[in-house]
């Protein structure tokens, strides 16, 4: 069984529940779930995956087939010119050698919320879909993994993980950014702020530095 064969198998499992939360909440205004389907990354000598928050909208079908067109419709934001989170991105697959849109990305949100991060009640509930995201890396053992998830979300990353470890980046902003350590992980794992905040603060050019050197 080929790497979207096995992640089409992991969405059959999980899209009677995705359909129920999405009806359980559907005067939220929840776009999703974010599925995934990947083709150059397959190839690539050094595979990349980056993890996100959640979409910036998102197709609202509930089906497997239309969330995956989809997610290749989209292709890792080529058509995102001024997106931080893109254009970060971007930057990794040159710092690391990676062919451009050959990457897998997700997000620990299934569903934003309202074009936004999920809250209340939907924030509480969309937990128990964190075990899709380690199936994901699970199958798709990448090289290099990046959870653009802020610190916020560390605490679904130690329960997701058992016995997960934080260790501070000589050069990047404590707390900010930190190197994660578990066997179920890649050697290479960061967790990172979002590429957005990144750019703000003004840390870009040495986080990007930081990548050069995995290569």
């Amino acid at each position: 069984m080929n790497i979207n064969e096995q992640l089409q198998q992991i969405y059959s499992s999980y899209i009677s529940g995705l359909n129920d939360f999405a009806l359980k909440f559907s005067d939220k205004n929840l776009n999703g779930p974010l599925l995934i389907k990947v083709k150059g990354y397959i190839d690539e000598p050094l595979k990349l995956m980056c993890v996100g928050q959640e979409t910036y909208g998102w197709d609202q079908s509930l089906t497997i087939e239309e969330q995956l067109n989809s997610y290749e419709g989209f292709n890792f934001g080529s058509n995102y010119s001024s997106s931080p989170f893109w254009n970060v991105i971007r930057k990794m697959e040159c710092a690391l050698g990676v062919t451009p849109y050959s990457i897998a990305w997700s997000n620990l949100n299934r569903f934003d919320q309202n074009v936004g991060s999920p809250s209340g009640d939907v924030l509480e509930q969309i937990v128990r879909f964190d075990s899709i995201l380690t199936e994901e890396i699970k199958v798709l053992d990448p090289d290099v993994c990046i959870f653009f998830t802020n610190y916020k979300y560390d605490t679904r990353l130690n329960n997701m993980y058992e016995g997960l470890v934080f260790e501070n980046i000589e050069g990047l902003p404590p707390k900010h950014f930190a190197k994660l350590t578990h066997p179920l992980l890649p050697n290479i794992t960061i967790r990172a702020p979002h590429p957005k905040t990144i750019r703000i603060r003004s840390w870009e050019d040495s986080f990007i530095r930081y990548i050069q050197q995995l290569a």
